[in-house]
């Protein structure tokens, strides 16, 4: 946790000894010089937008400057520099399970650690639970679809807190300038996001050691929800050689003005009406895509397994858990859109949470009880079960975007 006033004292130190005043530190972030005189006296801080400019003309890093006043090591010394969360953060306190989409929960970590987080406990410490995590789902569009998300998900969802992502790819850069882009971004005070191209941990990294071929930080994983529940920067993993199988990495910086949670909402809403009524198939995959369309795919597959006495019923899993999770989503996403949202009529809403709430209900009930089969009658008997959820579900979240599609959004 920083302290305003040693953190003034580190600015003014800095200033000095570029030999600039107060006044011509001011001009060149194009602020008045007051602002400048109440960072230094510890009565105020410098937003985030003007960390990176204000790290780069003093010539450190925005770690330097707001947690410690000495001079970071040689670049190609081998040494380790671990960032601290830019404000606190209290214990994780929402459901550990269902947790299963990593780009939600790695994207609530990018908040936690920037100090984002106006929700506070009486500490004084961000919470951390459930809430963004719910918001990021419905943000990056992932709740909506089976197997898919947006190409930009990680960008739309950085957008929301004033940051963005620099994309780059492991395939395109020689090896020392990849590990140096990752070294250099983290020296500046910033987290960077490694994202592998197949199947394996994403890492929130928010340190290094070894000149950068150590990664420090957070895993998150599809499909995990121990990783992607756990949020405490106080038990970074390390990750050697994390650059071996050219990986791409969006670097994380300062952006554009956020736009309001409101405006955020109701933008996806729409988007997310579209893409819940879609009925064309958009892969090869029948439960890949998103919208109306997965429920008809999803019984005409358990009807193939059952024409051919499978006794495994194969389309079940973990196309069951991203449908559970999917519709959980959805209804705590509509329920804070009634909450963080003005002027909004409650009633479709509430009549729309009620469908998807009988949705969640059938779901928690089969997964509860289910048994795998034995024997090809006993697959059947459970794929009838299943298929008349699905439609059940498919009338429901028809019925439930009928309610909301009339409002004029």
């Amino acid at each position: 946790m920083f302290d305003n006033t040693k953190a003034g004292q580190n600015i003014a130190h800095l200033r000095k000894s570029m030999g600039l005043t107060q006044d011509e530190l001011a001009d060149r972030l194009n602020i008045s010089p007051q602002a400048v005189s109440k960072w230094e006296n510890g009565r105020a801080m410098p937003e985030l937008s003007l960390l990176v400019e204000l790290a780069e003309i003093l010539g450190s890093t925005i770690d330097a400057i707001l947690f410690r006043n000495t001079a970071c090591p040689a670049a190609n010394a081998n040494f380790e520099h671990i960032l601290l969360p830019y404000a606190p953060i209290a214990d994780f306190s929402g459901r550990t399970w269902p947790r299963s989409m990593a780009y939600p929960a790695m994207l609530q970590g990018v908040k936690l650690f920037m100090g984002l987080e106006e929700h506070r406990d009486p500490m004084g410490r961000q919470i951390n639970d459930d809430t963004e995590y719910v918001l990021q789902s419905a943000f990056t569009s992932i709740c909506f679809g089976y197997s898919w998300g947006a190409d930009d998900a990680l960008e739309t969802g950085l957008s929301v807190y004033g940051l963005r992502g620099k994309l780059c790819r492991g395939t395109d850069c020689a090896e020392e300038d990849f590990i140096r882009l990752a070294a250099d971004n983290i020296l500046s005070g910033y987290p960077v996001i490694i994202l592998p191209r197949e199947y394996s941990d994403m890492i929130l990294a928010t340190g290094l050691s070894h000149q950068g071929r150590v990664l420090k930080g957070l895993p998150f994983l599809d499909g995990d929800d121990e990783k992607n529940s756990v949020m405490s920067f106080r038990e970074l993993k390390s990750f050697p050689e994390w650059y071996g199988k050219k990986p791409d990495m969006l670097l994380i910086k300062p952006g554009p003005k956020p736009v309001s949670i409101q405006e955020k909402c109701v933008e996806t809403l729409k988007k997310g009406l579209a893409l819940l009524q879609n009925e064309r198939g958009v892969s090869d995959e029948p439960l890949a895509g998103y919208g109306a369309v997965i429920y008809d795919n999803w019984c005409r597959e358990l009807q193939k397994e059952s024409s051919q006495d499978m006794v495994d019923i194969v389309c079940l899993s973990p196309h069951i858990f991203i449908h559970y999770e999917g519709k959980l989503r959805i209804k705590q996403f509509l329920e804070l859109c009634m909450r963080l949202t003005d002027g909004l009529d409650h009633r479709p809403f509430t009549a729309a949470v009620s469908k998807y709430e009988e949705i969640v209900s059938m779901c928690e009930k089969f997964l509860q009880g289910f048994k795998a089969p034995e024997t090809a009658d006993e697959a059947k008997e459970k794929r009838k079960t299943l298929t008349a959820i699905l439609q059940r579900s498919k009338e429901l979240e028809t019925d439930a975007l009928k309610e909301i599609s009339a409002l004029a959004l």
